[in-house]
């Protein structure tokens, strides 16, 4: 079995295979093809690895990058700057740097409700003031709070 087959076995990427192979856990060999050598593994000791990676890790901790399963993790990149930033943060709370983005990326996703709640809120009070105070009918208010969105 070739590389991309082996990693695709293992549930594991290419790069995390050459590092099975480099720390002795995977004997890889070589087959002659048409223009050059390649690198290749026993279906036997493919079989054993997975029987021991499945025994060590949980089913779906993580996306594998050649398999279908589900994402359980997100990862991003983010400029030098950014990080210093985060890492200043997340110091000030006791907390890493990563530690800190994901409390900052739940506590977005949980505003984001209450800010919806809120600009309905202040459409409502918007729309009071204009028929109790303006003297607009409520059709007059609803136009005009729909009209600001």
């Amino acid at each position: 079995m070739n590389k991309e087959q082996a990693a695709e076995f293992l549930g594991v990427s290419i790069r995390t295979l050459e590092r099975l192979v480099a720390s002795g856990r995977l004997k890889a060999g070589r087959a002659l093809k048409k223009t050059r050598p390649v690198v290749v593994f026993e279906q036997s000791d493919v079989e054993s690895l997975k029987t021991e990676l499945d025994n060590v890790r949980p089913a779906e901790v993580f996306r594998r990058l050649n398999t279908e399963k589900k994402k359980d993790a997100i990862g991003f990149r983010l400029d030098p700057f950014y990080i210093k930033k985060l890492e200043e943060e997340g110091a000030k709370s006791g907390l890493s740097s990563g530690e800190y983005a994901r409390r900052l990326v739940i506590r977005g996703l949980d505003t984001t409700n209450e800010i919806q709640a809120l600009k309905g809120s202040l459409a409502h009070m918007f729309f009071l003031i204009l028929v109790t105070k303006m003297g607009a009918t409520e059709e007059e208010a609803d136009e005009i709070v729909k009209s600001l969105g």
